[in-house]
């Protein structure tokens, strides 16, 4: 069976993986010539665990952090959560926090004997009752039983095949940058939430992710830090370490706080995974675990089928994942909604029910997806 996956990501990585691990590895192509070190993830055991099938695991953990708490504070740098995570997660596993870089290193690594193709893009997509003809941007082609959309949230194909896809837009958006972490607990995440500004570290082996967001639109030009700096005045000036983090603020990334969900994941052979079936906002931090499991969800169903039965595995991962899939994106969002407020009186309404609703009550579906099959 000949099985392109179009985008070396997580989800694509994963699932070119696990096919190199049946013997059967695919064509991968991905549009970036060189894999960007990108964000801070944390990994939850969700999606960890798939690396235990690919014999990975201990590799992506020597690249790692186990992170040992979360700790969420408002406005005024009055803690209201502060969650030890081996209550959340210890019964499965730690949650690791990598970044992007090292965990797209280690899962390429497992996809030795795949035809990995970077620069390339897709230009056209034909597809038949026996099979689907791809071209390539480098001007090849070939004919493939099946046609995995890894491309992300954006994806070019998902547009191409199913047409567009729904999503929920926070109005707001978030600039990431790295920094040396002096003065931040390498164990914690921690997270500061004001009315109309969030503040954010996050740990990875030897530095650390910032995020500092506020609404769309709201930093305009090409240069995010002085009006970031100016909203976070307050807490920066009551944080020595998050003064010093905005010091480092240079080239920073900016992340839209939107999503997409796409109304069907697969027609005929070719099907959606990852990003491009559902994209998350980093709200709970589970996009990437998903995205992992989805695709061993789908290279599950694949090891059962042929050239001829494709079609019929494409379907059942749909049914078996789509589900808890969309309710971990459904959580994401309504955490989304609590954090990004702009009114002060919501965000005190917020700070008030933050202090008496546990954490672990909040990503109880979260968590609780890590016990079910998909």
């Amino acid at each position: 069976m000949k099985t392109l996956v179009v985008g070396a990501g997580i989800a694509g990585l994963t699932l070119g993986g696990l096919l190199c691990w049946q013997e059967r590895p695919p064509v991968i192509v991905e549009r970036s010539a060189s894999p960007a070190d990108g964000y801070a993830i944390g990994l939850y055991p969700l999606g960890s665990c798939v690396l235990h099938g690919l014999d990975a695991y201990r590799e992506m953990a020597a690249r790692s952090l186990v992170l040992e708490r979360y700790e969420l504070s408002a406005g005024s740098g009055r803690v209201l959560q502060s969650l030890d995570m081996s209550v959340l997660t210890g019964a499965i596993g730690p949650l690791l926090m990598v970044s992007r870089g090292d965990l797209v290193d280690v899962l390429e690594a497992c996809c030795a004997s795949a035809d990995l193709r970077r620069g390339v893009t897709v230009s056209s997509l034909t597809q038949h009752s026996d099979g689907v003809e791809a071209v390539f941007s480098d001007g090849t082609s070939g004919g493939f039983d099946v046609v995995v959309a890894c491309d992300g949230m954006s994806s070019l194909t998902r547009e191409r095949v199913f047409g567009p896809a729904t999503g929920f837009d926070t109005g707001w958006a978030l600039w990431t940058w790295w920094t040396g972490g002096d003065g931040f607990d390498p164990r914690v995440a921690r997270e500061w939430c004001g009315p109309g500004w969030f503040f954010g570290v996050y740990p990875v082996p030897g530095r650390v992710m910032c995020a500092a967001g506020g609404p769309a639109g709201m930093a305009g030009g090409d240069d995010p830090g002085p009006v970031l700096r100016d909203s976070l005045a307050a807490l920066s000036g009551r944080n020595p370490a998050v003064a010093a983090a905005l010091g480092d603020l240079g080239p920073a990334y900016e992340w839209p706080m939107s999503d997409v969900r796409a109304s069907r994941w697969v027609r005929g052979r070719v099907a959606l995974c990852g990003d491009a079936a559902a994209g998350f906002l980093p709200a709970a931090g589970v996009g990437a675990s998903t995205a992992m499991r989805a695709a061993a969800g789908l290279a599950d169903e694949l090891s059962r089928a042929d050239a001829r039965t494709a079609p019929l595995a494409l379907q059942l991962y749909e049914k078996r994942c789509r589900i808890v899939i969309e309710r971990n994106q459904t959580e994401s969002r309504r955490l989304a909604r609590a954090m990004f407020v702009t009114s002060p009186l919501l965000a005190r309404a917020r700070d008030h029910i933050a202090r008496r609703y546990p954490a672990e009550r909040a990503l109880s579906h979260i968590i609780a997806s890590a016990h079910k099959p998909f």
